[in-house]
């Protein structure tokens, strides 16, 4: 039997926020929603998905472009806000995840484990070591800032909520964090496991990566993921014209502006390797 080992304070001070503010989303059916709380809501799901998809993901965990420290630290800070951790902690699972893609060593694999501890069961699994492995983030450690928001990533989530209050009181910040916090964080949970069981395959990857609409809508591109794993270096997700991935997008309009620039693209040959194998 797998020996246990202790949450630390701040984990448990994490998982007691984590349970009330999904406790806090039953207040749906009494706080009044109007215009301007489901602008602030849908305007902070677009804008902190987009930072999830395009820094935690494509840039901090794949490092699909380059930037400025000073974008870089945006992203870190913005991606911050989405309950998520920090950009080192979310990089270094992502690796792992990577790494060990559906076998014992990944940190959610719906295919290990089932679908349930891939989308929130692993956070709480007491029965492994820390996910985060220092060891496979090197390159971004050696930035201070971004070692200063993975130990403070409470304060951009906190100074985010605060924002919101100040804006819309008690339902902005309803609106404005608590849902559009808990949808963010549950559209990426399910690339963690959802994307791995439900979709199609167009390439033999040695994982149970799909491709899914519906995820990739929600997740502005993520969810095309059997692309993503065959070819995990790319900024672009959406390898043909018609699978929508907007944060590819934006990426593209921030290269033309000069705040990103090389913007990795998979190669001919890669996008040739089609297969309808399934794991």
């Amino acid at each position: 039997m797998p020996q246990l080992r202790h949450f630390t304070a701040i984990e448990r001070v994490s998982n007691v926020l984590f349970v009330v503010i999904h406790l806090a989303a039953l207040l749906v059916f009494v706080v009044p929603i109007s215009f301007k709380f489901a602008l602030m809501g849908l305007g902070g799901y677009g804008l902190r998905m987009w930072a999830v998809s395009a820094g935690y993901h494509r840039y901090f965990a794949h490092r699909a472009y380059k930037t400025s420290r000073v974008f870089q630290l945006a992203l870190a800070l913005l991606g911050a806000t989405t309950m998520q951790n920090g950009p080192i902690w979310w990089a270094s699972v992502h690796r792992r995840h990577h790494k060990h893609s559906d076998d014992w060593g990944d940190p959610h694999s719906p295919v290990t484990r089932g679908f349930w501890y891939a989308h929130i069961g692993w956070v709480f699994d007491r029965s492994v070591p820390p996910p985060r492995d220092e060891s496979n983030v090197r390159d971004l450690m050696r930035y201070p800032e971004l070692l200063w928001v993975d130990r403070h990533d409470w304060l951009p989530l906190a100074a985010y909520a605060l924002v919101c209050f100040l804006v819309g009181g008690i339902p902005g910040l309803f609106w404005g964090f608590v849902v559009s916090t808990l949808a963010i964080f549950h559209a990426t949970m399910l690339i963690n496991s959802l994307a791995h069981t439900w979709g199609s395959r167009r390439y033999a990857t040695q994982d149970g990566s799909r491709n899914n609409v519906l995820l990739a809508v929600l997740t502005l591109g993520d969810g095309w993921h059997n692309n993503h794993h065959h070819y995990m270096g790319s900024a672009r997700h959406g390898f043909r014209w018609w699978e929508i991935d907007v944060t590819y997008y934006v990426l593209r309009i921030l290269a033309r502006l000069g705040v990103v620039w090389a913007l990795r693209e998979p190669p001919s040959p890669a996008l040739r390797e089609a297969s309808s194998t399934a794991i």
